[in-house]
């Protein structure tokens, strides 16, 4: 009889265990967003030493051209800004140092991104020795900071005229001049990390809304209030759009 039982209590050990499956490992959640920007003229890429045409008929090769970005916010399905916070980018295409990875991204439902060119005044005229050599904002690292002065140059431009063979500078700055966007586009975050990938129309900074012309409007600028520098921070309000965000 207890031979009877033991083969009953096996059979229904087997059978019971067979029957059952591992739970499956959970998925741990990564809270990243790789950043990545694409320089484009008009609708072709955006390459150093090559000629363009300006919007003003002038011919162009350009030199450098390199920027900051600061203040980073997702915008969640009810319009709530998620701030970013201490997240910078110093974008330089001679380097092709175009890439960053945004942190601390929380799952959720987007409508969009926000970001600006330039830094806030606290941060402008901070005391730029606070940060690591490899930090966005450590001048060892960008070149942008205007220690005869004081404060960042946010974008910088330099290249030079092939009519006339003249350099152009535009060395871009002041916290009164920075250009925020807010650029709608529909995405969630999940479990996994995303990557975006934003194009940068450099043309419009020539052309919109505001014709500039090197010859008449000016080869150069260092203040962060001449009419050089307003018109071709004017012009950069448009200059981004986001291609795309996708899983990672």
């Amino acid at each position: 009889m207890k031979q009877i039982f033991f083969i009953i209590l096996g059979v229904w050990f087997l059978t019971s265990t067979m029957g059952c499956k591992p739970d499956p490992p959970i998925k741990t959640e990564i809270s990243t967003m790789d950043f990545t920007i694409n320089h484009l003229y008009g609708s072709t890429d955006f390459k150093l030493d090559e000629e363009y045409m300006l919007p003003s008929s002038e011919q162009v090769k350009f030199s450098r051209y390199s920027y900051l970005l600061s203040d980073f916010y997702l915008i969640d399905e009810s319009g709530f800004k998620i701030a970013l916070d201490g997240q910078y980018l110093y974008a330089d295409v001679r380097s092709s140092n175009t890439h960053m990875t945004l942190t601390n991204i929380p799952k959720g439902i987007y409508s969009g991104i926000g970001f600006s060119i330039g830094l806030d005044s606290n941060t402008n005229h901070g005391n730029p020795n606070q940060y690591e050599s490899d930090h966005p904002l450590s001048p060892i690292n960008n070149s942008l900071h205007w220690s005869w002065q004081g404060g960042y140059i946010f974008t910088a431009i330099e290249g030079k005229t092939i009519a006339n063979n003249e350099s152009f500078i535009f060395h871009l700055a002041g916290a009164m001049n920075k250009v925020d966007f807010e650029l709608p586009y529909d995405f969630s975050k999940g479990d996994d990390a995303l990557h975006a990938i934003l194009d940068y129309n450099i043309e419009e900074v020539f052309k919109n809304p505001e014709l500039y012309n090197i010859e008449t409007d000016g080869s150069s600028t260092h203040k962060v209030t001449d009419s050089v520098t307003l018109e071709l921070f004017n012009n950069m309000k448009d200059v981004f759009t986001i291609s795309s965000v996708e899983i990672l």
